[in-house]
């Protein structure tokens, strides 16, 4: 049975496994703590510095301090029977900018894992949570290049509303009423 657990130190060695593994794959790695530690030799992972780095973003410290795209947002391991499959993440009170470029939910998969439902169930229990705030309307951002999100987003009845052009890549804007 899938499960959403914040990260803990039970999850150290698993976790070093699970970026282990997105290392010998590639990109694209999400969300940007799994980006981050992607990019570092996994003999210096902090796993405490991946904890850290959760419970700064639960409480509203952001180290993206020049862009104001969400107050807060929780990480959350993806877990099936003990298993680390990915990790997720929910952010909470959206700017308009957040809105168009970040969204409320961001969902990474390990690469061994891809392909069978993990993606759609850790994102459908991320809207369990945010209906929990009592919150109108979740929104999902993705770059254009992603082809399996415009899939969970239609299956679990997000709504295509339209594009936003950065630089140098274009993000699809899905919304879904709660």
């Amino acid at each position: 049975m899938l499960k959403l657990i914040k990260p803990n130190i039970e999850y150290k060695d698993k976790y070093i496994d699970m970026i282990d593994e997105w290392q010998k794959y590639g990109g694209p790695f999400e969300p940007c703590i799994i980006e981050y530690d992607c990019s570092n030799s996994i003999d210096e992972l902090n796993y405490d510095a991946v904890i850290e780095v959760a419970n700064n973003y639960s409480n509203g410290k952001i180290y993206d301090y020049y862009t104001d795209y969400f107050s807060s947002s929780d990480f959350y391991f993806i877990v099936d029977e003990d298993e680390l499959i990915g990790m997720c993440e929910l952010r909470h009170n959206l700017s308009n900018l957040g809105q168009e470029i970040k969204g409320n939910i961001n969902c990474g998969i390990r690469p061994s894992k891809r392909n069978k439902g993990y993606c759609q169930n850790a994102i459908n229990e991320l809207i369990k949570k945010f209906e929990e705030q009592d919150k109108d309307t979740i929104f999902m951002c993705f770059d254009e290049n992603n082809t399996i999100m415009p899939k969970v987003a239609d299956f679990l009845d997000f709504k295509y509303s339209g594009i936003k052009e950065l630089e140098d890549k274009k993000i699809l804007l899905y919304k879904r009423n709660t």
